[in-house]
């Protein structure tokens, strides 16, 4: 590599290290509240407009979770299917970081995404520049190319020959021919005796040389055919196409690999598919048609392009590291392991260190016998003071990656012994003789503990029937009354309507009364009908009962004769005055999911109540506070009541009760 200096006149230009996408690729204008990172994208969820995409330097809405476009996604979690936005939570603070599986950092705020990359490319020169390297029977040869000039050196560096070609100079390669080279203005062949080019012909421009074959604008065709001139059109095979991109501009291969240089960079790619990228992301610039090379010399990735002569460290894989080191202390004296540990030690510790490949951050973590992974930084002690006498294993995983999918894995199992008075068989007797004492006390207690909670339970379970039974007759006294009230008005076919409707609600209600619970769908129907009763009785109004598609309402049971009161609440006192007055009332019950519970939510149009002021509150409304107190009293979970004026108390715009009921409890 000396030669380098010598020939090039070489001089570092800073890299590309990081990239900023605003609204001018697609930011959305909704808040960003959710960022994940998946497959080879980033996906970020938005307040208000569903789940956006990052690929190819732009934001885009994705495809892929359309069916959010409208919701708000707070996380997302990793399942066996793949990544799952979640439309519940709670929002997240600025800046939401997420690192892709080669260490790049995505950190996205109110205004944009900021791309920091884990490395980046040198560029060695500022003009076109290429390089081949191969071997000539016992000679190994350097060719170096600044433009079109094409400078020959053997292996020590010297050079050999130093020839000025016009025009470009487009490859160079191993052929049955000997080594040939095309350039704008014809074929040349190498003799190795005098070390010189010599022309042997002229022609359309070869890109590729690869044996026999040569790689032209028009396709692949034989190259006796092209350099004998005796060619036609039916020659040429075609180019093979992929499908991600458009035909590579160049291909070379080093080490092993292939390199397919585009527009975005080069995919570095072998016969089981691509490998990685070098693109903007690691430091170079955005190529176009022309000649490209590649070598591999040492550990170092060289890549010639029309746009200059580029290099990567560790021939160009991202993010990998070379070797750990890992040291270990007791008592704070270097031990050479946890092997053989003194009796009870005061303290152990044990300390990384790396050869590194990259400029790429560290990251550490350990855990002891299998429990959760703790972070560490590389390079700094981890001390563990005064450890327990037992067995243990102890795991140790560094990585550039934050997910330590690749990266350096230790192991390591180690015994720490205790003194004779903290063994376990002595404390075992002395625990035994002690137990065996106090067994009879514990075992009455226990019994006498027993009998009490089964006397509670049953007293519980008493006074919440007797509640329940409470909420049948309040709701049939308002039914018959309604029934007087249309005979009253000489109404007979409303009578006659609403006593069949009545007889249908009955039955469900029957039914609810014999069970402590009933599912949502039982539910939702009862309500159904006692709106269409109250709709016969008092005058058409707007009603609506929906149920929310997370809540299976056939599966999801709740309390009977908890939603019924709360809706014929509504009813009298805001829909009746709005009828009353000549004016449209509107009523709308919900069943949905929220967390571990139902959530039924009761809205109406009226001038509602002060919810702090008891006397507004109805009798039917105390006896399903105090059937609540009783259901969280012997079930657990939550069971709750809540009121909300909409609007204030100079123009209110209706009423909103929130009813909660646990599931965590069969009730």
């Amino acid at each position: 590599m000396k030669w380098f200096p010598r020939i090039l006149l070489l001089f570092l230009v800073p890299a590309v290290q990081a990239q900023d996408i605003g609204r001018a690729q697609g930011f959305p204008a909704d808040p960003v509240i959710s960022a994940a990172y998946d497959g080879d994208r980033l996906y970020l969820g938005t307040q208000g407009s569903g789940v956006y995409e990052l690929l190819d330097g732009f934001i885009t809405p994705s495809n892929r979770f359309k069916k959010f476009n409208r919701g708000s996604i707070f996380s997302f979690s990793v399942t066996d299917s793949g990544l799952v936005p979640e439309v519940q939570g709670a929002l997240q603070d600025y800046p939401l970081v997420v690192t892709n599986d080669d260490g790049t950092k995505y950190i996205i705020t109110a205004d944009g995404v900021q791309i920091v990359y884990s490395d980046a490319a040198t560029q060695i020169s500022d003009k076109a520049s290429g390089i081949w390297r191969m071997t000539l029977g016992f000679e190994r040869l350097n060719f170096l190319r600044i433009g079109s000039e094409l400078v020959t050196l053997d292996a020590t560096g010297d050079e050999l020959n130093r020839q000025n070609f016009k025009g470009l100079i487009f490859d160079l390669g191993p052929t049955d021919y000997g080594l040939l080279l095309s350039t704008e203005d014809g074929y040349y062949q190498w003799n190795n005796a005098d070390h010189k080019w010599k022309k042997v012909g002229s022609g359309m421009p070869i890109f590729a040389f690869d044996g026999a074959k040569a790689r032209t604008p028009l396709g692949h065709i034989a190259l006796n055919k092209l350099l004998e001139g005796s060619w036609t059109m039916d020659d040429f095979e075609p180019m093979p196409e992929r499908q991600s991109h458009p035909t590579y501009y160049d291909v070379d291969t080093a080490d092993e690999f292939y390199y397919g240089a585009y527009a975005d960079g080069i995919e570095v790619f072998n016969e089981e598919g691509i490998q990685y990228t070098l693109g903007m992301a690691r430091g170079l610039p955005a190529f176009r048609p022309g000649n490209y090379d590649v070598a591999v010399i040492g550990n170092d990735l060289w890549a010639a392009t029309p746009m200059g002569l580029w290099t990567f460290d560790n021939k160009g894989v991202p993010n990998s590291l070379r070797h750990i080191k890992i040291d270990f202390t007791a008592n704070g004296l270097d031990v050479p392991s946890f092997e053989n540990l003194e009796v009870e030690p005061a303290s152990i510790g044990f300390t990384t260190s790396h050869k590194k490949s990259s400029s790429a951050p560290i990251h550490g973590r350990y855990r002891i016998n299998n429990d959760p992974w703790n972070t560490f930084t590389p390079g700094e002690p981890v001390l563990f003071v005064r450890p327990a006498p037992g067995n243990y294993t102890l795991d140790i995983q560094t990585s550039h990656r934050l997910d330590f999918e690749q990266g350096m894995n230790a192991h390591y199992e180690y015994s720490i012994s205790a003194w004779w008075y903290k063994r376990p068989l002595f404390w075992s007797i002395a625990i035994i003789l002690i137990a065996s004492g106090i067994w009879y006390r514990q075992r009455k207690a226990k019994i006498q503990i027993q009998e009490k909670l089964d006397l509670q339970e049953r007293l519980a379970d008493a006074e919440l029937a007797s509640k329940r039974l409470q909420m049948n007759p309040h709701f049939l006294f308002n039914a018959l009354d309604a029934i007087s009230n249309f005979i009253f008005k000489n109404q007979p076919k409303d009578a006659v309507q609403y006593m069949g409707k009545l007889a249908k609600m009955m039955r469900l209600t029957l039914d609810s009364s014999r069970s402590a619970s009933m599912v949502v769908a039982d539910e939702k129907d009862l309500i159904d009908q006692y709106l269409d009763l109250c709709i016969l009785r008092y005058g058409d109004f707007q009603k609506s009962v929906t149920v929310d598609d997370a809540l299976d309402a056939y599966d999801c049971k709740i309390p009977p004769m908890l939603v019924q009161p709360l809706v014929e609440n509504a009813v009298q006192h805001a829909v009746r005055p709005l009828i009353a007055s000549g004016k449209e009332g509107v009523i709308n019950v919900e069943f949905s999911l929220h967390g571990s519970s139902v959530k039924v939510t009761v809205r109406d149009n009226g001038a509602g109540f002060d919810p702090s002021h008891k006397a507004s509150k109805s009798h039917g409304l105390a006896i399903i506070e105090e059937r609540l107190a009783l259901l969280s009293k012997k079930y657990g979970g939550e069971f709750s009541l809540r009121f909300d004026r909409l609007g204030d108390e100079h123009s209110p715009i209706g009423m909103e009760v929130s009813l909660i009921l646990s599931l965590e409890n069969d009730v």
